[in-house]
C-alpha cells in the first residue's frame, strides 16, 4: 500500500519568484520556502497530493464545486499572463486520480471530477519550489475558498480524513506528499486593500501548532473566514491536509504576516 511521508502548508505569492530573482537571499519567503524544501527531499516522495483553490482559471460562478479531482495526463501553467514566473508542463497520475475520486464518493462525497486543467500560480507557485524541474506528478484536490457558499471547514477536515485513508488503501507503493496551498487571513486586491487579519492568523498558527485541528474546523466558519479578507477561504486548504495528518503535530509552523509555511513528518 501507499504512505503518506510528509505534509506541508505553504503560500503561493504570485511576485515571489521574481522578488527572489532581484533579491536572491533577502526575502523571508524563499528561506521559508527553502526550509519547506528541504523537509520534502528528505521524505523522498514519489508523487504529490496538492490541496489548493482554484483562482477562476477552470470554475467560475457558473460551474464551482465544492471538491474536485484533477484528472488530467498533464497541464501547463501558470496561466495568468500578469504572473511574473515560468510557466511549467505539470504530470498528473490518472490511475491515483481516478481510484481517490471512486474511494470519495464510495465514502459520500460527492466529489467532481476534472479531466483538463488550466493550471494558474496558486497551484504552481509551490511547485516550482518543492517540485524541481515537475519531476513528481501531482494530482490536485480543489476546495471552493472564493465563492459563497464555502464548504463547511468541519466537512474539509472530514475530507482530508478520507484522503488519508484513500492513501492506506491505495494499491500501489508510492511515497506521498501532501501540500496545502493558501494563505490564512488576507485580503488582495479587494476593498481592504492588503489588510491581514492578524489576530486571526495569530488563532490559526496556535491551533495548528498545538495539533487542535477540529477546534480550528469549528471556529473557522464562514461567517468568521469571509470577516478576515477575501483570500481567507483558502485556510480550507490547510484544514484538509490537517484532517489526513490524525493526532500529528507540525514539525514547525513559521506564520509570515497572514501566511504560513509548515511541515508535518510521519
Amino acid at each position: 500500500m501507499a504512505k503518506l511521508v510528509l505534509a506541508a502548508g505553504v503560500p503561493h505569492p504570485p511576485r515571489l519568484v521574481f522578488e527572489m530573482q532581484q533579491a536572491p537571499g533577502k526575502t523571508k519567503g524563499e528561506a521559508l520556502m527553502k526550509q519547506v524544501r528541504e523537509q520534502v527531499e528528505k521524505a523522498e516522495p514519489d508523487l504529490i497530493i496538492e490541496v489548493d483553490s482554484d483562482h477562476f482559471v477552470n470554475f467560475f460562478y457558473n460551474n464551482l464545486p465544492s471538491f474536485c479531482v484533477g484528472m488530467a495526463e498533464e497541464a501547463q501553467g501558470p496561466q495568468e499572463t500578469w504572473c511574473p514566473m515560468p510557466r511549467y508542463t505539470v504530470r498528473g497520475h490518472v490511475p491515483l486520480a481516478k481510484a481517490l475520486f471512486k474511494y470519495g464518493v464510495n465514502e459520500k462525497f460527492d466529489l467532481a471530477a476534472a479531466h483538463e486543467l488550466r493550471l494558474d500560480h496558486s497551484l504552481v507557485v509551490p511547485l516550482h519550489f518543492l517540485n524541481p524541474d515537475m519531476r513528481l506528478p501531482v494530482v490536485p484536490i480543489y476546495t471552493n475558498g472564493f465563492a459563497s457558499p464555502l464548504p463547511l471547514a468541519t466537512r474539509c477536515l472530514a475530507l482530508g480524513r478520507m484522503v488519508r485513508r484513500f492513501i492506506g488503501a491505495w494499491e500501489g507503493k508510492e511515497r506521498i506528499a501532501l501540500i496545502a496551498s493558501g494563505c490564512f487571513a488576507m485580503d488582495v486586491g479587494g476593498p481592504l486593500r492588503g489588510w491581514i487579519d492578524h489576530e486571526w492568523a495569530e488563532t490559526i498558527s496556535r491551533l495548528m501548532s498545538r495539533g487542535q485541528y477540529p477546534t480550528l474546523a469549528r471556529r473557522a466558519t464562514e461567517e468568521r473566514i469571509n470577516a478576515a479578507g477575501n483570500n481567507s477561504g483558502e485556510l480550507l486548504n490547510w484544514i484538509t491536509v490537517a484532517g489526513a495528518v490524525g493526532k500529528t503535530k507540525p514539525l514547525f509552523l513559521e506564520p509570515d504576516e497572514g501566511n504560513g509555511y509548515a511541515v508535518w513528518k510521519f
